[in-house]
């Protein structure tokens, strides 16, 4: 019998549905939370506060509840760092965290990975206790995309396809070939409200598409690329009439209420 599962957990729909999802498998959960962050999930699992400049006192506190296997799950904001709570573990591992911090996403979530695997943890992708979840071939809602929507999603897939070397990028709106907007390190929501908030300075003011894939070799184990019912509500106030997503390397998260939202809203969503 496994061991407990150690969830990594920020916030957002995402490891709650991992808590519940290890849960009715049989495995026990225990919650790794950063300070001022709580995650939100239910159930009245174990938690394990932590800060990034104590990696030393977290790595010890998993091993003392028989963690093994972590998975890393919801939104965790890059943390300011109080250089006088350095233990040594962590103090040794600073050049290589600060050199991680000015680098991308994904460059940043493999060398937590990589500390992690080092220190004799094993790192299980949320995906893998919840495959229902991830994006198959072909159309959710009962309106398939029209050639204007396909269009706008081949432009989308083509910018996301020359910015991802950069690791810079999962989404991006384009609307009659226009891009409208580009995901940076803010995410999504930030994205959809900053294209809500220009959509009357540009004709058109309505149509487009929402376009998210993961980044070309990104780690997936950390960072599979997530929407749910607050995108659909995020793409309806932006204007747009298309999801497009990336067909096994994109999660959804509530998937029916997703769908059900989308189909309310005039939306199509589908995957390639």
């Amino acid at each position: 019998m496994p061991g407990p599962l150690g969830i990594i957990a920020g916030q957002g729909g995402l490891p709650v549905a991992l808590a519940a999802a290890a849960t009715a498998s049989g495995r026990a959960v225990v919650l790794a939370e950063m300070e001022g962050h709580p995650s939100g999930v239910p159930g009245g699992h174990p938690v394990v506060p932590f800060r990034v400049e104590r990696l030393g006192r977290l790595f010890r506190d998993l091993r003392a509840r028989g963690v093994d296997e972590v998975a890393m799950a919801g939104i965790l904001h890059r943390p300011d760092f109080d250089p006088r709570r350095f233990d040594l573990k962590t103090l040794a591992l600073v050049p290589r965290i600060f050199r991680g911090l000015k680098a991308g996403d994904d460059a940043l979530l493999r060398l937590v990975i990589a500390i992690f695997e080092e220190n004799g943890f094993r790192i299980r992708g949320a995906h893998e206790f919840l495959p229902e979840f991830v994006a198959r071939p072909g159309a959710m809602t009962r309106t398939a995309p029209d050639p204007a929507r396909q269009g706008d999603a081949a432009r989308g897939r083509a910018i996301l396809a020359a910015l991802g070397p950069q690791d810079v990028a999962q989404a991006c709106v384009v609307a009659r070939g226009l891009c409208l907007g580009i995901e940076s390190i803010y995410g999504t929501d930030a994205l959809l409200s900053d294209v809500a908030r220009h959509r009357p300075e540009r004709r058109p003011e309505t149509g487009g598409t929402f376009v998210k894939v993961a980044k070309p070799g990104q780690e997936m184990r950390a960072d599979m690329p997530v929407i749910g019912p607050a995108t659909v509500a995020g793409v309806a106030a932006a204007g747009l009439d298309g999801i497009c997503l990336e067909a096994g390397r994109v999660m959804i998260l509530d998937a029916g209420e997703a769908v059900r939202l989308a189909e309310e809203k005039g939306i199509c969503i589908w995957a390639i």
